[in-house]
């Protein structure tokens, strides 16, 4: 078949692009959740040593 090398060439740089596209999407809402979930840490951290302060025994 003619131009059978050139479609396949075409289909790895094709999957290789989706690929790389799902990469970089799943580390965004990774990196997204991580900065969440730090900021988080640190209101619970910072009540937490609010409460230690206004309550001392």
């Amino acid at each position: 078949m003619p131009g059978a090398e050139r479609a396949e060439i075409y289909f790895i740089a094709a999957m290789m692009g989706l690929i790389l596209i799902l990469c970089v999407v799943a580390c965004y809402f990774f990196f997204k959740t991580y900065r969440k979930e730090m900021r988080e840490k640190e209101e619970r951290l910072a009540q937490k040593r609010a409460e230690k302060v206004e309550v001392p025994e």
